[in-house]
């Protein structure tokens, strides 16, 4: 049997990480998006224009 270990190229791995870079920033654009959605610093409070 052959040992064969498989090497990953420079461009691969830097491609590997600017899209793992996207996707966490991504994730983290939507958490602070719906941090401020759910309006924890505001009253929601139906009667407040009256």
């Amino acid at each position: 049997m052959k040992d064969t270990k498989k090497v990953d190229s420079r461009g691969k791995r830097i491609g590997m990480f600017v899209l793992k870079t996207i996707l966490y920033f991504a994730i983290l654009m939507c958490l602070v998006y719906l941090y401020e959605y759910s309006g924890l610093n505001s009253v929601h409070f139906i009667y407040n224009e009256f």
